[in-house]
Order: C-alpha cells, then sequence, then structure tokens
C-alpha cells in the first residue's frame, strides 16, 4: 500500500510540475507577444529585416526592431539609439514576422516557444493605430 501511495503520489508531483512549466512558458510568449503588439500599435509604420527574421516598427521620431536569433533561440529588441536587450532566453524554436506589403501598417507575428519538453505557440496580427497616410 505503501509502495503504491508513493507512486501515486510521484506521478501526481511529476505532472504538476509538467503543467507549472507549461503554464509559465504560455505565460513568457503572451508576455513577449504583449510587449510586440503594443509597440506595433504605437507605430507609424513597419518594414521586415533583410534577412526576414525580424522586424523594425516606426515611431514619431524612432523605431523599436524585434529580432530572431536562431543559434541562441533569443527574441531580442533594441529602441532606437539604446542598447539591445533580450525579451526571451534560450527558449524560440522559431519567430516569424510579416509586414502588409502594400500599406506597411499590418504586422503579423508568430512565435514558437519549447523549454523542458514543454511548447507553446501564438500567433497574432495587429494594426497600426498612429499610421500616416503616404509613409
Amino acid at each position: 500500500v505503501m509502495m503504491v501511495t508513493s507512486s501515486l503520489l510521484a506521478f501526481a508531483q511529476k505532472s504538476w510540475n509538467r503543467e507549472w512549466d507549461q503554464a509559465a512558458l504560455q505565460r513568457d510568449v503572451a508576455r513577449a507577444m504583449l510587449k510586440v503588439k503594443q509597440s506595433i500599435r504605437s507605430g507609424t509604420h513597419a518594414e521586415l529585416d533583410e534577412d526576414g527574421n525580424g522586424v523594425k516598427i516606426y515611431h514619431t521620431g524612432a523605431w523599436i526592431r524585434f529580432w530572431f536569433v536562431p543559434g541562441q533561440k533569443d527574441l531580442r529588441y533594441q529602441l532606437e539609439g539604446e542598447a539591445e536587450q533580450t525579451l526571451l532566453y534560450g527558449v524560440v524554436e522559431d519567430a516569424a514576422f510579416e509586414v502588409d506589403a502594400t500599406n506597411h501598417k499590418t504586422v503579423t507575428v508568430g512565435l514558437e516557444l519549447q523549454k523542458d519538453n514543454c511548447e507553446a505557440q501564438l500567433s497574432s496580427t495587429t494594426l497600426m493605430r498612429n499610421y500616416v497616410s503616404g509613409t
């Protein structure tokens, strides 16, 4: 009876830890996507990086750039004139950025994260609210 009970407790603890890790990963991808979306909404227009691994969002008088570093599995960002920062460390399996080619005011971002056999995916299309006509 003791052996069965301890096995059940060990299984329950392992399941709890896995669910906790999954929730933490989902929280991280949601937090990163929120920062990206807020930057897009306040932008005036956007351009993809030449390699397709990033996007630069222009604001009145400044820009912010988000990009994926495949070898390090990081999602980074940089505000114009400031040092680059890492938004997600070592958990990004893939990141995709698309900018509407006709008006440059709609940006789609897709993120795939993986850590300790847990996975999370999130994709969002965001329209700029401060879009300046003709840019």
